[in-house]
């Protein structure tokens, strides 16, 4: 019985504030709040009316033969350089060399170099008297045989180099006695010179050669113990 009233006492309660809250909740209308004009409105999309169509995307057109680029005519000045550096002359150096090395020299000579052969200074200092080459080994030979005729027969007919077919005739460590020998020579009318010359030297070959002169292949070729490079 107890349980029956508190049930419908509780029922009796709930609809009285369910009745109390329908009556007394605010309106919007009643709430009282002033709106700000200068604030707009949110606007639903649907209230805005319809959206503009976008303009239709077209399409890229792309040309349809590009032209080639075209390639820049080199200027005459690098024409002209890259002519000259592949037209470049060969210099270079190869020894030393413990003798003058004839044979060497020849056959760079052979291969188109000009040749030059130079002799290290460090060695005694030396005077030659010698007559000056002839044209041929026979002119050489027959005035060999005139000098040995007029007395002096320590005399040497040289064979080959730059002194080629040119006469020998001592060599003397001090200045004083070569041009003594040398004044006996001319009085018998033999025009002899005096070369002066370093002993116990070494040798080098100076060589200018033509535009693909191969420096290594004529260094082994010639049995040279090493090749420097030299200015033109």
């Amino acid at each position: 019985m107890f349980a029956r009233m508190l049930l419908v006492w509780l029922l009796v309660m709930n609809l009285g504030v369910l009745a109390w809250w329908g009556l007394h909740r605010p309106a919007a209308a009643e709430s009282g709040a002033v709106l700000d004009p200068a604030i707009p409105r949110l606007e639903l999309l649907e209230e805005s009316g319809p959206l503009p169509q976008s303009a239709p995307v077209q399409e890229a057109q792309m040309p349809q033969d590009l032209p080639l680029p075209e390639i820049p005519t080199p200027l005459p000045e690098v024409a002209e350089a890259a002519s000259a550096t592949q037209g470049k002359r060969v210099c270079a150096s190869f020894g030393p060399f413990s003798e003058a090395p004839d044979s060497a020299a020849a056959s760079l000579r052979a291969a188109g170099a000009t040749v030059k052969l130079r002799q290290e200074s460090g060695g005694s200092r030396g005077y030659n008297v010698q007559l000056p080459p002839l044209a041929s080994a026979e002119e050489a030979n027959a005035m060999a045989a005139r000098l040995r005729a007029a007395g002096f027969g320590d005399l040497i007919v040289i064979k080959q180099g730059e002194q080629q077919n040119g006469i020998a005739l001592g060599r003397f460590g001090s200045e004083e006695n070569a041009r003594r020998h040398q004044a006996a020579l001319r009085a018998k009318g033999f025009q002899a010179q005096i070369l002066q010359s370093v002993g116990s030297g070494r040798f080098w070959l100076d060589v200018e050669a033509p535009a693909g002169f191969d420096r290594a292949a004529q260094r082994r070729a010639i049995k040279a113990p090493r090749v420097q490079n030299m200015r033109c």
